[in-house]
């Protein structure tokens, strides 16, 4: 007999930014722990809303099915007492056990059959241990309870069919009552069946569905915006934590008063967004609208007022803004600089005066050796980090940078110092995008050198999955931008440059070793994303190369020439050599022909005379492709040389001569990768 099972945790508001881990870990506890238990299950589904997590397993069996058991016991030359002792755990007699022959000698074996357990006693312990074993941010307890848990449970639901199954959790008793809307249907709600679930919590105005409720969220945002001439501005994280907040989410639209409109777009949209979780709404053009969608969790007899009620909570946001808008440009971004002696970056590196003047020195390098105007980036560099001090970002902090940016022009610098300020901190996250101008790029690039020298010239580096500075996601940074904007940079000597100028003491180059190594750990990450296999990446970073872009281009050439039969034949070959090489390494002398006596020797040395050259030309010249075609040629002399020459003659003059060739085809190989490192 099989029925549906319901497992449902009634809590206060549950933080929307864990809701949906909390619910898929749920799920998975529970239909992991059955399947270990041996309980046949169909699929499952889990359900979160801000006041519940709840899991739904189809055609879960009534209880474990029988199965036989085996248990070697004791060697039949053991004592009495022992026999008797495990005869007795097993449940039977002595004389009811068997004795099984292995190679040690005969041992005792109880064979027998388990009956399976009801589901309603297995399933309560389950419950218990995977609800106790739940990932959270943050426990708290509540009255008397030893137990904790991220909000006070207020109730608990565990049916198997029409079957209630009382686990005991936080002083409840789990029973069939669940609770629907807080307004809409505050009476508590009886579940007659398991299977029942989301159609009776609908009924009672809650959408238990979490991907349900996002869908209906994103329509009806997108439907709302549409009614007032827009389109709106639907952030994922956004309409993921406004579904996270509602259960029966209704969409409305609010206005936003004009004299609100003549601050930066960045600024109305942050206190939308970020402080109020409303949507910005934006005219054919992509120009904001006077106009915000909410998503409320009520459907009131009278939307007016609600609609009012955020206009009315949103309007001393706003206010805010503007006042500080209009303060902070009473004086020129300029005069904010000298306040930065006052404010520390970090112990041990300084003020944010300091770091400034580090970006002068490196921003201004990078734009000079990449062609870039060296002045703009060092006037761009002294102005950087100048809005961190004003009101505005203060209370805003996610607007660093691009205040700094408005508030540049406004003071009539350059656009193109006033552009870089603004994209500095870029790409903030994985979908950011790059800064778009070259002042940018240079500016970006020195500030997360900066960030990452001084941190490792400190010791902080990152450890496991914790990473509290960020300085993966700068080193994934410098990387996207190098890649993207196909810059050619030599990350160890820029490496080099920005630990140098750090004031915690370096005391050798292990520092920028360890550093260039993180970057090439966050390289292999980006390069697999974009299709290149981990030995194609090993084959091209045992060149120890520095330059990211140069790696990609080598990568991609490598990953087109692999599926040939040159390259597996090679791959071989080379394992083979570095082997030999390995076990006896080649003297330095020159390659005697006089030596040879195979004309596979020859073949081959020739073959190496007439490819050196052109192939290192080609790779100088960044042509790997043509390259990778030119070695290509080497596949039927090397098999030759292995088929009919013995490298390690018993003449020494012969061996050693035999060994600076391989040594020789060793360096040939290497020009775009080693192909030593290619799998297969």
């Amino acid at each position: 007999m099989t029925s549906d099972l319901l497992f449902e945790l009634g809590c206060e508001e549950l933080p929307p930014g864990s809701l949906q881990t909390m619910a898929a870990e749920l799920g998975q506890r529970l239909t992991d722990g059955l399947r270990e238990l041996g309980i046949d299950q169909g699929d499952a589904r889990v359900f979160a809303t801000p006041r519940r997590l709840a899991v739904l397993i189809r055609d879960v069996a009534e209880r474990q099915p029988d199965r036989d058991i085996e248990r070697r016991g004791p060697s039949t030359r053991a004592p009495d007492k022992a026999v008797a002792g495990f005869a007795r755990s097993c449940g039977v007699a002595v004389d009811a056990l068997e004795t099984l022959d292995t190679d040690k000698g005969p041992y005792y074996l109880y064979r027998g059959r388990e009956t399976g357990q009801p589901l309603a006693e297995i399933l309560p312990p389950l419950i218990t241990d995977s609800v106790r074993k739940l990932t959270t941010p943050k426990r708290m307890r509540w009255g008397n309870l030893d137990e904790s848990f991220l909000r006070p449970v207020q109730w608990l639901v565990c049916l198997h069919g029409e079957t209630v199954i009382p686990v005991e959790l936080f002083g409840l008793c789990a029973g069939r009552l669940t609770h629907a809307h807080r307004f809409h249907a505050p009476e508590p709600v009886a579940l007659a069946a398991a299977g029942d679930y989301e159609m009776t919590l609908f009924d009672h105005q809650v959408i238990a569905s979490f991907e349900e409720r996002r869908k209906i969220v994103t329509q009806q945002v997108t439907r709302t915006a549409e009614r007032t001439g827009g389109a709106a501005q639907l952030d994922a994280e956004l309409v993921d934590e406004v579904t996270a907040l509602v259960e029966w989410p209704v969409a409305i639209s609010g206005s936003i008063d004009e004299r609100f409109m003549n601050m930066p777009p960045e600024v109305l949209i942050t206190t939308i967004e970020s402080h109020q979780r409303y949507f910005p709404v934006r005219d054919a053009a992509g120009g904001l609208l006077p106009r915000f969608v909410t998503v409320a969790n009520v459907e009131s007899l009278d939307m007016s007022q609600v609609i009012a009620g955020n206009e009315r909570v949103v309007r001393p946001r706003l206010d805010d803004a503007l006042f500080f808008w209009n303060k902070d440009r009473k004086q020129p971004l300029a005069d904010y600089v000298q306040r930065l002696d006052d404010v520390t970056f970090q112990k041990g590196l300084g003020s944010y005066a300091d770091k400034t003047k580090r970006l002068e020195a490196l921003a201004s390098s990078l734009a000079d050796s990449l062609g870039d105007d060296a002045q703009q980036a060092r006037r761009a560099a002294t102005l950087s980090k100048a809005d961190l001090v004003t009101d505005m970002v203060f209370e805003f902090t996610e607007l660093e940078g691009l205040v700094g940016g408005y508030y540049a022009r406004e003071s009539g610098e350059p656009e193109a110092v006033a552009a870089a300020i603004a994209e500095h901190y870029q790409p903030r996250g994985p979908s950011d995008a790059i800064p778009a101008t070259p002042i940018g790029r240079a500016l970006a690039l020195a500030d997360k050198f900066d960030t990452l020298a001084g941190q490792f010239a400190l010791g902080n580096r990152p450890s496991g999955d914790r990473d509290p500075l960020g300085l993966r996601r700068a080193a994934l940074g410098v990387l996207r931008i190098l890649l993207e904007a196909r810059i050619s940079l030599d990350l160890l000597t820029a490496s080099q440059a920005a630990i140098a100028a750090q004031p915690a003491p370096v005391e050798d180059d292990d520092t920028a070793n360890a550093l260039l190594g993180f970057f090439q750990d966050r390289l292999r990450g980006l390069l697999a994303e974009q299709g290149v296999s981990p030995d194609v990446f090993e084959a091209v970073a045992a060149l120890e190369l520095t330059d990211p872009l140069d790696i990609q281009a080598r990568c991609q050439a490598v990953l087109a020439f692999r599926p040939t039969p040159a390259a597996a034949s090679l791959a071989a070959a080379h394992k083979r050599v570095r082997n030999i090489l390995k076990k006896s390494p080649p003297d330095a002398g020159n390659i005697d022909p006089a030596l040879f006596d195979a004309d596979a020797e020859r073949a081959m040395l020739d073959t190496l005379d007439g490819l050196g050259e052109a192939v290192a030309s080609q790779v100088a010249a960044g042509d790997y492709a043509q390259a990778l075609e030119r070695l290509a040629s080497l596949q039927a002399p090397v098999d030759q040389f292995f088929e009919d020459v013995m490298v390690m003659a018993d003449d020494d003059a012969v061996r050693r001569n035999r060994l600076r060739l391989l040594a020789r085809l060793d360096v040939l190989l290497r020009q775009v990768a080693d192909f030593s490192h290619l799998s297969g």
